[in-house]
């Protein structure tokens, strides 16, 4: 979220022309996330090179400044200089001064699969509110993270092939869990520090009620039920 700080006393922007004033109220309207030159062009009809000479006013009178868009260098954006940039513009939570932080996430992954061995062993299902409260209770040098931010990291090591997803179906080891809520279990892949072995391949890397023909009629006290199916209880040892 953009941080405004204190806004400019008016005598400030006094003494600026008309093209001046119409493009800092612009820039202005458009808080954090700034104005480039093609928008200032589209929404005040400005020649190009009046538009050039009050941005060069603009900024040596510090009322505005220039920041470049991290997601494309290539588009410059004019923000007021009571603006903070927004994460479109910085890059979001994972860039530190315009690069991006690929040791921290790297340390970050780690946490989140130590965490998962963790509850493995313990026989815990694991959901996102599960990572959260691990890393919040011990996780990484003193980083406050936000459950959208351990998302992102679960969602990196699902690219990885380091962790998957799985839909809880609430019973037996999911009873504690929603029905369909996202729960990760650990592939056994190599990599981010996980606990190597060979991959997990084969019939039990996907909950198998997704694919049994008999899902229709089994229930917990019924002739086919999750408390004696063997595939499913093979699957949650596993």
């Amino acid at each position: 979220m953009s941080k405004r700080k204190r806004p400019e006393p008016k005598s400030s922007s006094s003494g600026i022309n008309e093209d001046e004033k119409n493009i800092l109220g612009l820039i202005r309207s458009k808080q954090g996330k700034g104005a480039t030159t093609s928008e200032m062009r589209s929404a005040t009809s400005i020649q190009q090179s009046l538009i050039t000479k009050a941005i060069t006013s603009l900024k040596k009178s510090k009322l505005i400044k220039e920041v470049p868009n991290m997601n494309n260098k290539g588009i410059k954006h004019f923000l007021a200089v009571e603006f903070e940039p927004c994460k479109e513009l910085t890059g979001g939570d994972w860039y530190i001064d315009g690069a991006l932080d690929v040791s921290k996430i790297e340390g970050l992954k780690e946490i989140c699969v130590k965490i998962l061995e963790r509850c493995e062993r313990a026989k815990k299902v694991v959901t996102l509110d599960v990572v959260y409260k691990y890393f919040d209770k011990d996780g990484g040098d003193g980083d406050q993270l936000s459950r959208e931010q351990i998302r992102e990291i679960l969602k990196n090591l699902v690219l990885d092939n380091v962790v998957m997803e799985v839909k809880s179906n609430g019973l037996s080891g999911f009873s504690a869990t929603r029905i369909g809520e996202i729960c990760y279990k650990l592939t056994g892949k190599k990599g981010c520090g996980g606990g190597g072995g060979e991959a997990r391949d084969g019939a039990f890397a996907l909950v198998p009620c997704g694919v049994c023909p008999h899902i229709g009629i089994c229930t917990p006290d019924g002739l086919i039920s999750p408390m004696t199916c063997v595939y499913f209880q093979k699957w949650l040892d596993f």
